[in-house]
């Protein structure tokens, strides 16, 4: 009998009300957002004066809050500044003055609103007088709603009509409008990473036969009247997820007869706004029988191999497609970088071609803009049909990289965007601005080496933005961050690389209007965001920063004498197989997760490594155990 012990759940995944950052212990979020829309459309205008009212209604599970803020999305609309607005709460009135600084940097206006104003279940919120709201007709991703929360009247309230939005009076949708409850939510979700029973600090050691009989969860819980906590388990033989060889999720804090890997998953619920259950401490009592040892003897000299950083949300990677392959072709990507000698200075030959593909945001001169499709992008800047600005560079720098193997996405700055892109040799994210300016075209660097968005976000902070260099590769210029930093006071990405192949879902229109979209993934320093307008935001560095390209070995003594049972677990993206070498010499390419080791006496070495279907090849796990009878 052993017992394992959780006190950190810092690198467990969470969902968006969840709080694991701020402290050891775990609670629910003390704020979290509704919104009815997804912010896809944004210049759809809603006119509000003496007999136009708007109306948009928001539900309270829970009256005991201690207060909100209403968000709304204004874009640079000013006139209420003089011209003031009322706002009606349930019934109760209070006036609002349109104030860009309240804007912060985006274009949203907001109004704290006391918690007096406001009750469990329906509340409403009527704006009227004067003014503007903009409606985003796709709401919910669907061009229709079943059921819409945003009515207009035309009497000053005395009727209301869900199907008479826009300028026309033709548009079903929802307002761009949005409420953050300060308050914790209902209901949160957290997951354990897989737990290996046999060697949960993933230490690489040689596994012994052996047998779970069972485990049993127990925990140091909080649980104040009207909250409740309930776990759910779930168990396989591989180290990953795998529904051929594990179980469903079963409800329970006992597992009988589990596999060697096991997650947990972990449900904190309240039935009120100012309670929140708390774990601080989980504790797995793991009951085994061992088997009767072989007669030899297997010992682990040397292990290296990497810890996975998992993220809590979903990323849909660009998959090989033939437009990936046209892309590459047709712009001779492989001709670019060939003269790269090291990945730095490859990745520095993509951005600077990019840079120099057109020239700079001339909406004035060429009025379309047009999606995240490098491909659409090239084509629109250099046939004189549409602008690109700095999200089409960073955009099409994303693509072009996706074509040449990397992983790379689009990251969004304070209205600026450029791409983060995996740096194999530094085994972590990195930024590259190809943006239109000549201050742009660099990656970013601190004592030397390149740095990723959270790493210039806490410079920022710190006030150690002197320490930021800018590294223009390949012209060798390398010289202070001296405009622009503050651009990363706040910073997010889309959960998704796969523009050229998916136009959807995306913000219409993206950096050529203020943000509205509510699909990107944001960077919150605590708890309570300071940009509040915003679904998904997180403090978790892994949320941004997950792993990639690397390969784990799992090792376990096999029936059979001088054999190894190793088990390969990856986090590579269009994953294609494993690259095998023992004692230098490459035996095998398998897209199997197992392997039988045949063990010669004495020393033995093996390598493994990951290569994806572009040909790229991943980070080397090792292992070297030596074998005497």
């Amino acid at each position: 009998m052993k017992d394992i012990v959780f006190d950190d759940f810092r690198n467990w995944m969470c969902d968006r009300f969840i709080n694991s950052q701020s402290r050891r212990a775990a609670k629910l979020s003390p704020t979290y957002l509704l919104t009815h829309e997804s912010g896809i459309v944004g210049d759809v205008i809603n006119q509000i004066d003496r007999t136009v009212w708007s109306k948009s209604s928001f539900d309270l599970y829970s009256d005991r809050i201690k207060g909100a803020e209403l968000l709304f999305y204004v874009n640079d609309y000013k006139k209420t500044q003089t011209h003031p607005m009322k706002l009606i709460i349930n019934g109760s009135t209070i006036v609002h003055r349109q104030d860009p600084n309240r804007m912060l940097t985006g274009g949203w206006d907001r109004r704290r609103i006391n918690a007096k104003y406001l009750k469990k279940g329906k509340n409403e919120f009527v704006f009227a007088q004067n003014g503007i709201l903009f409606v985003d007709p796709h709401a919910e991703g669907v061009a229709e709603s079943k059921y819409s929360h945003s009515e207009r009247s035309f009497d000053a309230g005395a009727n209301w009509h869900t199907d008479a939005l826009g300028e026309e009076f033709d548009v079903r949708g929802e307002y761009l409008v949005r409420l953050r409850v300060n308050g914790f939510p209902h209901q949160g979700t957290m997951t354990s990473p897989a737990i290996d029973l046999a060697d949960h600090k993933n230490s690489g050691k040689i596994i012994s036969r052996f047998s779970i009989k069972s485990v049993q969860l127990s925990g140091d819980l909080e649980k104040p009247t009207g909250t409740t906590i309930l776990f759910e388990t779930r168990s396989g033989s591989t180290p990953s997820f795998n529904p051929r060889k594990w179980s469903p999720w079963q409800p329970g804090t006992r597992i009988k007869t589990p596999g060697r890997f096991l997650q947990i998953r972990v449900f904190l619920k309240t039935k009120f706004a100012d309670k929140t259950p708390i774990i601080k401490k989980l504790n797995l009592t793991i009951h085994t029988e061992q088997l009767p040892k072989p007669n030899e003897l297997i010992e682990l000299i040397e292990s290296d191999q990497p810890e996975f950083i998992y993220s809590s949300y979903s990323f849909a990677y660009l998959q090989p497609h033939l437009r990936l392959d046209r892309l590459r072709k047709q712009y001779c990507l492989d001709d670019v970088i060939a003269s790269g000698k090291t990945e730095i200075e490859q990745l520095a030959l993509l951005r600077d071609w990019v840079h120099s593909q057109w020239l700079g945001w001339q909406s004035d001169k060429y009025p379309y803009c047009p999606p995240w499709d490098p491909l659409e992008i090239l084509g629109t800047t250099k046939g004189n049909w549409g602008f690109g600005m700095c999200t089409h560079y960073g955009a099409t720098f994303a693509g072009c990289a996706s074509a040449l193997g990397w992983v790379s996405r689009v990251l969004i700055v304070d209205h600026h965007c450029l791409a983060e892109v995996w740096y194999e040799t530094g085994q972590k994210w990195i930024l590259q601005d190809a943006g239109p300016c000549r201050e742009y075209d660099a990656n970013y660097e601190i004592n030397g080496e390149p740095i990723n968005a959270l790493e210039l976000h806490d410079a920022l902070n710190l006030d150690e933005v002197d320490k930021v260099m800018s590294n223009k590769l390949p012209q060798k210029v390398i010289e202070p961050m001296d405009r622009y930093v503050e651009t990363f006071c706040r910073f997010g990405i889309p959960l998704r690389n796969n523009h050229l192949t998916h136009a959807e879902p995306a913000e219409l229109d993206h950096g050529y209007r203020q943000y509205h979209y509510d699909g990107y993934l944001w960077w919150s320093d605590n708890p309570n965001p300071k940009y509040s307008e915003y679904s998904l935001q997180t403090s978790r560095p892994g949320d941004f920063y997950w792993s990639i390209n690397q390969t784990r070995i799992f090792t376990k003594v096999a029936n059979k004498p001088g054999m190894l049972h190793l088990h390969f677990e990856h986090n590579m993206p269009n994953f294609s197989y494993f690259s095998v070498d023992i004692k230098g010499k490459q035996i095998e390419k398998t897209d199997s997760i197992e392997l039988m080791w045949e063990l010669d006496m004495g020393i033995n070495e093996l390598c493994v490594r990951a290569v994806n279907m572009f040909g790229r090849k991943g980070r080397v796990a090792r292992i070297v155990v030596n074998y005497n009878k």
